[in-house]
């Protein structure tokens, strides 16, 4: 009789609706990539040629192009060679480049590349048709854009074409000067959505600084070791860019924000950046100590006390959690409730996460003792720092990114006119050995000269 019910129980049980599938992520095409040199080119050359035969024997075109229409056919074929021939010497995780191949939304803007639009969709198909790469349509309906693969057919002719990592360039109409706008949702998850804006001079000033420091990025003695590691690095992937921020109801400005990004290094785990070699020697990595929250007692117009600023009585051993809650009431707008999901309370010490990088500790990006409340840790900062109370809830983080960056940003180039390669952190640098001495120096000057105080510099690593 048991047996029965657990059985009628069972066949009328309701069952589990399944998990529906989740997107798959992919890189993204990078429509500014061109090929710079010999191998990529004649690779470029070979394909324009083919998918012309291809055009002209299927019927696909009639009428030779315009100058113009020619001229953006040879940009997208670039393009498309250029991104395969990447995923060939350096494969996405997922072995695909996700790409949109509708219309998209009407109008470009200084952001978008013309090789992007609707002639984008046919021109892919027929590299699809000539077996360079295939095309794969997204297996969700929401989340997931179109992808792409190279053949193995293509894989030949990169190999059969001797490209080489060094073969990639950039598109030199790319804008370096971006400008969004952060918002937040109500699962404070972030939102950047890219502003236009009208240059002036002082945009064209931003733009033309990186321009000429990229310039000396592509032409400096840089490399990196391979340690086997993933993602694997491309050394020549140099290109710096500066994005500003403006928030809810502002209208475009540039004193916010403006931080570096982009190059191989910027993401990079520190225990990686041992690898980079710059003109042939191992670099140290030297930082400015407390940068933010140093700038911070700039803008009052008050001196730090000395010592570590992030050293609180009662959380010894949690630097980490100290710091970032710092910056979180320097960036915050009004009264903070809880901490960002990135922040762990109780799960551990900093030595602890680096004792065990499986554990508990080290699945977050920073730590606090067990039952540090907003408001206690509030209270436990302002014994130590009582003026940072007049910073905190202002959003004066955005300016004081804007000074550090602005802060770095003279320093590269003040290396530059010594013919010093730096490649730039957002509160340090890297450099080679035996010129971090006279690094130093500058970071100290230039740090005087834009903030009005003296900053100190530490060596925080050295290359072996």
């Amino acid at each position: 009789m048991m047996e029965e019910v657990q059985s009628n129980a069972t066949a009328h049980s309701p069952r589990r609706k399944p998990k529906p599938p989740q997107p798959q992520r992919h890189r993204w095409f990078d429509a500014w990539l061109r090929a710079d040199g010999d191998g990529l080119k004649a690779l470029v050359d070979r394909t324009l040629s083919f998918i012309d035969f291809h055009e002209n024997h299927t019927g696909m075109r009639v009428r030779s192009r315009r100058p113009l229409d020619l001229a953006h056919h040879k940009a997208r074929v670039e393009a498309i060679v250029c991104n395969l021939a990447y995923a060939v010497l350096l494969p996405p995780p997922s072995g695909r480049i996700a790409v949109k191949l509708g219309n998209g939304r009407k109008g470009r803007t200084r952001y978008d590349s013309p090789v992007m639009g609707k002639t984008l969709s046919p021109l892919i198909n027929a590299f699809d048709a000539i077996d360079m790469l295939y095309v794969h349509a997204p297996t969700v309906r929401r989340g997931e854009a179109s992808s792409i693969e190279p053949t193995a057919w293509f894989a030949r002719k990169v190999e059969e074409f001797g490209v080489t990592l060094g073969d990639f360039g950039r598109d030199v109409a790319e804008e370096l000067v971006h400008l969004t706008r952060n918002t937040r949702t109500s699962s404070e998850s972030k939102i950047r959505e890219p502003i236009e804006y009208e240059d002036d001079a002082l945009t064209t000033l931003h733009r033309e600084n990186l321009l000429s420091l990229n310039l000396f990025l592509k032409k400096a003695d840089i490399d990196f070791l391979d340690d086997g590691g993933e993602p694997r690095v491309d050394p020549f992937d140099r290109t710096l860019r500066r994005r500003f921020v403006i928030l809810k109801d502002q209208e475009p400005r540039f004193d916010q924000g403006g931080r570096l990004y982009g190059g191989f290094w910027q993401n990079l785990k520190s225990a990686r950046r041992r690898q980079v070699r710059i003109d042939g020697e191992p670099v140290a990595v030297l930082d400015y100590r407390s940068m933010f929250t140093r700038l911070a007692y700039c803008e009052l117009g008050a001196t730090p006390p000395d010592g570590d600023l992030y050293a609180i009585p009662g959380a010894e051993g949690y630097r980490s959690g100290i710091k970032l809650a710092m910056n979180c009431f320097l960036f915050d707008g009004g009264p903070r409730l809880s901490w960002p999901a990135e922040l762990g309370v109780g799960v551990g010490s900093d030595q602890e996460a680096i004792d065990d990088p499986e554990g508990r500790a080290a699945g977050f990006e920073a730590r606090l003792p067990a039952g540090w409340t907003v408001g206690r840790t509030k209270q436990a900062i302002l014994t130590v720092h009582p003026v940072l109370k007049a910073a905190w809830g202002k959003k004066l983080g955005y300016r004081l990114m804007f000074i550090e960056s602005e802060i770095m940003i003279a320093i590269l180039q003040a290396l530059v006119q010594e013919n010093i390669p730096a490649l730039g952190l957002h509160d340090g640098l890297l450099v080679a050995m035996s010129r971090q001495d006279r690094a130093q120096e500058v970071m100290r000057e230039q740090a005087r000269r834009i903030a009005g105080a003296s900053l100190p510099v530490s060596v925080k690593t050295v290359s072996v």
